[in-house]
């Protein structure tokens, strides 16, 4: 099989990676980005929510705190999608990038149409960050 096509995302803000792993390990905090709504936890580490452009959906995180991972699994329209999510210090601030395999059932256009809205999620989250 040939690799499938990668979108990664990145976010660089002036907090320390603890402040930054704490806030996305908080599923909840998700909501600050625009794009997930009306997140509750679910059962055995999923959590549930709206999504504005995949409808509600589910998230189960992996978090593997001594090395800035915070890989989740997203399930939603008909998609399962694979997330890998890493945290790393960058001099007195932090650097997130998550990582996007096109899941089955999408097509590549589909796929980057899908994360375009992405863009606007990390400009809120770093927005917040920095705020607070």
């Amino acid at each position: 099989m040939a690799p499938r096509q990668v979108i990664v995302k990145v976010l660089t803000v002036n907090k320390p990676i603890k402040q930054v792993f704490d806030f996305f390990s908080g599923v909840k905090n998700m909501e600050i980005g625009g794009a997930i709504k009306s997140v509750s936890k679910g059962e055995n580490g999923w959590w549930q929510f709206n999504h504005t452009v995949a409808g509600n959906g589910r998230m189960k995180i992996t978090p593997v705190s001594d090395f800035g991972i915070l890989d989740h699994e997203f399930v939603g329209a008909g998609l399962q999608w694979k997330v890998y999510v890493r945290i790393v210090t960058n001099e007195e601030g932090s650097t997130t990038t998550w990582t996007f395999m096109r899941p089955d059932g999408l097509t590549d256009n589909q796929f980057q149409e899908q994360l375009k809205g992405f863009d606007m999620e990390v400009d809120n989250w770093k927005k917040y960050l920095e705020e607070n």
